[in-house]
């Protein structure tokens, strides 16, 4: 299976010389690093719980009332993302 990520150009540099260090410079070094990094970081959440919303618009409601007119939909729709994830919190 193939992913495509989009990451900060010095952790992808870092990441890349790490893996080769640990697995060695051959194909198949950046498969082994991403992969052991993925484990570790499901591993890591696995005991936490995740909090379920019910209805996701009351969670917003409101916070977005002083943006109207100001910004784009899609700024809007940024600003929404940050609102869920802190009342989410």
């Amino acid at each position: 299976m193939s992913l495509r990520l989009e990451i900060d150009k010095e952790l992808e540099k870092r990441f890349r010389e790490t893996a080769m260090k640990e697995f060695g410079y051959s194909k198949g070094s950046l498969r082994k690093a991403g992969e052991e990094a993925f484990s570790k970081w499901l591993r890591e959440r696995d005991n936490k719980p995740v909090k379920s919303v019910k209805d996701p618009v009351n969670l917003i409601k409101g916070g977005l009332s002083g943006y109207k007119g100001r910004i784009t939909s899609v700024q809007m729709q940024h600003e929404a993302t940050k609102i869920w994830i802190k009342k989410a919190d």
